[in-house]
């Protein structure tokens, strides 16, 4: 399932959204629920799953290699079967605190597959640019991802219901080198309707 209107070109969306033909969820960003729709729409990106980590360890630098800093010093390794049916290995937030990371790349994209509920907040240099809508429910096996016209460097994903947020596998991205020069007309739109007062929905497809 697909939270807002997906097309086929950013530029294509933009002008759509600009004519006032999209239907948004605002700030140029879709919302899926759907693992093989967020894929289709975002065509490559790099996941991490949790695995070779000894139980409660925390996770801080280790993947910094790919460009991602896990910043707020809580978030720890959950060896769970029954709670990450992907491989048995996940992410707890460390109790009543989310789980924070930054970018040393601005990204497009980022998903989760993950138990209980999540929400997402993406940054840009400090701003808080996006809030999303809350994903999950009670059980296991759920995913959410994001796509986003605006490039953003950091990210917060929590549970606001009970303060309490884990992650089996986390997904990011940013658009091959051709299309980012799409993202950043699709966000000058953005800009100029938000100037307006007039919101519109665009994603990517690579």
């Amino acid at each position: 399932m697909r939270l807002g209107k997906t097309t086929t070109g950013l530029i294509a969306a933009a002008i759509m959204a600009w004519l006032g033909n999209g239907q948004a969820l605002g700030g140029f960003v879709e919302e899926f629920t759907d693992k093989a729709e967020w894929i289709s729409a975002v065509g490559r990106f790099t996941t991490i799953d949790f695995t070779g980590f000894p139980d409660g360890t925390f996770i801080t630098d280790q993947y910094a290699d790919l460009g991602i800093l896990f910043t707020d010093g809580n978030d720890n390794i959950f060896l769970s079967d029954n709670a990450f049916p992907n491989d048995g290995a996940g992410l707890f937030g460390g109790g009543f605190t989310p789980i924070a990371v930054s970018f040393d790349t601005p990204q497009a994209w980022i998903a989760v597959d993950f138990p209980g509920a999540v929400q997402f907040e993406l940054f840009r240099e400090g701003e808080l640019i996006y809030t999303s809508s809350l994903f999950g429910g009670g059980g296991v096996g759920f995913f959410a991802g994001l796509v986003s016209s605006e490039l953003f460097d950091a990210a917060v994903i929590l549970d606001p219901d009970d303060q309490s947020v884990f992650i089996d596998d986390l997904h990011f991205g940013v658009p091959a080198p051709g299309a980012i020069a799409l993202l950043a007309l699709a966000s000058l739109f953005s800009t100029r309707r938000r100037r307006s007062g007039v919101t519109g929905a665009a994603s990517t497809e690579d």
